[in-house]
Parts: C-alpha cells; sequence; structure tokens
C-alpha cells in the first residue's frame, strides 16, 4: 500500500546583507561608531538611529549610507533601505556592498529585474564577490532559471565551500528539478557544516523518503527530533520512514504525536491509520481513516482502506458501502472491486456477490486475484462447469498459480478425470512445495487411483506441514477402512 509523504522544503531566497567595516572622512566617530556598537549587539532600531545622526553631519556618505540602507533592510523597512542604498551608489558606484543589499531590497519588493541587475553589477565591481553569487541564484531559482542557477550556486561554493545554507538552498533547487540524488549530496554537505540545522535535517529526512532509503530518513529525522522533541513535520516524517521498515508501534506512536498537533493534516492521519492497521489494531485505523477523511472526504484509497478495517472487524455491510463509495469516485479501482465482493460475500449477498466479481472479470480481464475471486465463488455455489474456465483463465495469466492449480484439479477429481487432477496438483506443488491442500488432495487423487503407499506418503507429508491438519488426519486413519478420501479447496 502506497505511503504518502511530507516535503518540507527551505525558503528559496536566503538574503544576506554586508556592509563595510569603516566610515568614511568627516563623520563624528562617537555616531558612526556607536551605531557599530548597537548592530554588533543586534540592536538593529538603535543602530539605524546612530547612523541617520551620522548623516546629519555628512549626508553624502557613502559609508554610512550603505550601513544605514542594510539596517533598514534588516529592518524590513524596504522603501527606507532602497532610498539608502540608490543614495550610496551615487555617491560611490563601485561599492559592491551596496549593489548587493540594494538588489536584496528590491528581491524583497518584488522587483526581479532591478535585483538582478543590482546583483550583477555587484559581480562586475567584484567578480569573486560570494554574497552576490549566492543571492543571484537564489533569485534566478526563484524565476525558474536553474540553469543559471546552478552555475551560480557553484561559483558561490567554489568562494566559499563551507557556507552552509548555500549548500541548502543549492540543494532545495536541486530538489525542485527533480536531481534528488544531488539534492542529498547538497543538504549532506549542509549537515556537516552545521550539524544542529533542524530545518536541514527535516529536509533531508523527506528527501530520503522520496527515494526509498527510509532508514537514511528514519535517522535524519530521529537527529532533528534530538535538537527539537516537538516538531511535528519530524515525527510525521519518522512514522512514515519506520512504517516503511515495518517497524509499526514505533511508527504509530510518532505518527500520533504528529497528528496531536497536525490535526488537520491528512496525511498523518492516513498514516497513522496504515500503522495501526498493519498491527491488526483496526478499531484504531479506522477511527484513523475516518479523522483522515473528515479532512479529504473524496480520497478513494483511504475509503478503501476504512472499508478494509470494517470488514476485519466483521462489519461486513459497512465495509461495502465504503468499498462502494472509493468505487464511484475511482472506477478504475481494482482493490476495491476486489474487496466489494469479498464484503458482499461475507454479508450473505452471495448473488450480489457474484455479479461483482462478473463485473469485475469484465472490467479487469488479466486480473489473476479477480478471476480467482469468481472462480471460487462459482465453485462455492455449487458451479463447477463455469468455475473450470476461470480457474484456467487465472493459469493463463498466471501459470505457478498453486490456488487455481489445486481448485482445477477438485473439479476433475470429481470429474473422476483422475490424469487431469493429479496433474493440476503436481503443478500446485511445483509452484509451492508446501502448499497443504495440494498436497492432502494429491493423496486423494493416488488414493482414487489405488495407489495406496503413495497417498499415504502425502497425507504424511501434509501433517509435516501441519500436525493438527484434519483432513489429512482423517484420510490417513481411513485410508485401511476403506473410507473416501477428504479434499480441500485452497
Amino acid at each position: 500500500m502506497n505511503t504518502n509523504t511530507v516535503v518540507m522544503l527551505l525558503s528559496v531566497i536566503v538574503i544576506v546583507v554586508t556592509a563595510v567595516a569603516a566610515a568614511g572622512q568627516g563623520i563624528e566617530p562617537d555616531d558612526f561608531h556607536r551605531g557599530i556598537s548597537l548592530y554588533e549587539q543586534g540592536k538593529l532600531a538603535e543602530a539605524k538611529s546612530a547612523f541617520q545622526a551620522a548623516l546629519e553631519t555628512t549626508p553624502k556618505d557613502a559609508v554610512v549610507l550603505t550601513w544605514t540602507g542594510t539596517v533598514a533592510l534588516q529592518l524590513e523597512q524596504f522603501p527606507e533601505a532602497i532610498e539608502y542604498l540608490e543614495k550610496a551608489i551615487a555617491e560611490d558606484p563601485n561599492s559592491q556592498v551596496a549593489h548587493n543589499n540594494l538588489g536584496n531590497a528590491y528581491a524583497a519588493t518584488e522587483q526581479l529585474d532591478r535585483a538582478d541587475k543590482e546583483y550583477r553589477a555587484a559581480l562586475e565591481i567584484e567578480p569573486e564577490y560570494f554574497d552576490a553569487h549566492y543571492n543571484l541564484a537564489n533569485l534566478m531559482a526563484r524565476q525558474g532559471d536553474y540553469v543559471t542557477a546552478f552555475n551560480e550556486y557553484h561559483r558561490a561554493l567554489a568562494i566559499a565551500p563551507n557556507d552552509a545554507d548555500a549548500h541548502t538552498n543549492f540543494g532545495h533547487a536541486l530538489q525542485q528539478t527533480g536531481e534528488t540524488a544531488k539534492a542529498i549530496r547538497e543538504y549532506e554537505a549542509a549537515r556537516q557544516i552545521d550539524p544542529e540545522n533542524v530545518a536541514v535535517l527535516t529536509s533531508l529526512g523527506s528527501l530520503y523518503l522520496q527515494s526509498k532509503q527510509d532508514q537514511a530518513a528514519a535517522e535524519a529525522y530521529e537527529a532533528a527530533l534530538e535538537l527539537n522533541a516537538d516538531l511535528p513535520e519530524a515525527h510525521l516524517g519518522l512514522g512514515t520512514a519506520l512504517y516503511n521498515l515495518d517497524q509499526y508501534p514505533a511508527a504509530a506512536e510518532h505518527l500520533q504525536k504528529a497528528t496531536e498537533t497536525m490535526t488537520d493534516d491528512f496525511v498523518g492521519h492516513y498514516n497513522l491509520g496504515l500503522a495501526w492497521a498493519a498491527q491488526g489494531k483496526y478499531a484504531q485505523a479506522q477511527a484513523a481513516y475516518e479523522q483522515a477523511l473528515d479532512i479529504q472526504p473524496q480520497d478513494a484509497n483511504c475509503l478503501n482502506n476504512l472499508g478494509w478495517t470494517q470488514f476485519q472487524q466483521g462489519n461486513y455491510s459497512q465495509a461495502a458501502a465504503a468499498f462502494r463509495k472509493a468505487i464511484s469516485l475511482k472506477d478504475a479501482f481494482e482493490v476495491a472491486h476486489l474487496n466489494l465482493a469479498r464484503a458482499l460475500f461475507q454479508a450473505g449477498q452471495t448473488d450480489e456477490a457474484l455479479k461483482q466479481w462478473q463485473a469485475a472479470a469484465r472490467k479487469f480481464p488479466e486480473s489473476v486475484a479477480i478471476h480467482l475471486g469468481l472462480a471460487n465463488a462459482y465453485y462455492n455455489k455449487g458451479k463447477h462447469t463455469e468455475a473450470l474456465p476461470e480457474y484456467l483463465r487465472v493459469l493463463e495469466i498466471d501459470s505457478n498459480n498453486p490456488e487455481a492449480h489445486n481448485n482445477a484439479g477438485l473439479i476433475f477429481l470429481d470429474r473422476e478425470n483422475l490424469t487431469e487432477a493429479t496433474a493440476h496438483f503436481q503443478a500446485a506443488l511445483q509452484a509451492n512445495p508446501d502448499y497443504i491442500y495440494a498436497v492432502n488432495n494429491l493423496g486423494a487423487a493416488l488414493q482414487q487411483q489405488g495407489k495406496i503407499e503413495e497417498a499415504k506418503a502425502q497425507y504424511r507429508r501434509a501433517l509435516e506441514i501441519d500436525p493438527d491438519y484434519e483432513p489429512a488426519k482423517k484420510n490417513l486413519q481411513q485410508l485401511e477402512g476403506g473410507s473416501t478420501a477428504e479434499r480441500a479447496t485452497g
């Protein structure tokens, strides 16, 4: 059964602001240096006021204008940032820092063409300017120009190979284009540089899930949860990975934690249903699927799974209703057609079940499971003449199907065609040597042919497979008394 996964992505644009470290000539040092000190303390509003005070003395100093615009940018005061940085460039057209940060301000206000122009202007001044390459790469990825973006990420990382953000956003861009293996490589590089970055770890987990590397996904999510035990996305991803690794109780535990917070997340509730059902806890699975359907009521897969949990609890009429609704949403849903026929049969609606098998066989002419189900439905109603062609149809599709061989053999045995019956039982055992029904039935065919010792050997072989298998016990006990052998369908 397919499992949905959650993909968590980092922001495409990561703004890097850079400013020069010293003021120009003629500035009152107290105001400027006070601004630097406040900036380093993270007191951006106070730093901006200090730089503005410095500008009252020298309003055309490019350095202070750059600092003031940079702080305004970090305060998300974008119009002011643009104003100050444009003035800085007017005073000093060769300030790559002012061009770069003006590009960031334009990008933040969706003036993407202007941002592109400013980043490229910065690179004309300084071709090895990491920030401009990196921001230009992010801008190109944002606009879908991944060829240029990849080139710029490569250039940025050639300058600063240990920049975790560059590896991270390069990985995100690669992920967007389906380059999963390369994206993992970049995220892993970011992880080596910054091993406590929860966003990187969760993104890695998501990528590993996408590429079906469930153990690696689980390890990444576990590392994220060691840093933040309450991260619902990591619980969801870890639960999904553990489900794929057949660790169902642990999967349910993490998925339960995820859904407690992500109450409106369809995937979490759906995957929780899978984890409960895999443990045979069908009531819990039903509740999880019902919560998922409250969120996405038209999901055919979830409806089918809901029906299956109801079927397993003996609620056959409810199950049939769920399967019917799944089929109404997705007519070419083979499993739901199969399940509907089974539910109708178990609900005692044998005629309706037979009609469903017949309709399904017409709709899915190459389905082994459906033709086998139809054949068994005919057989159980005593319609052996109709059943035999369906068993033979199964064997046309799958010549090694032991159940079809066994049940076809039974029909030939009833017709006293012992040669055909024996051939089918032997074929069933060639496909599955431990198929106990065919072992017992081969014994019955041999007994009818008078091959008593060979028949006994088959009954004993059946009891080696299952010492409590009653048909073989009875047949072995009654053989010398001349009784007719007991047979068994698959």
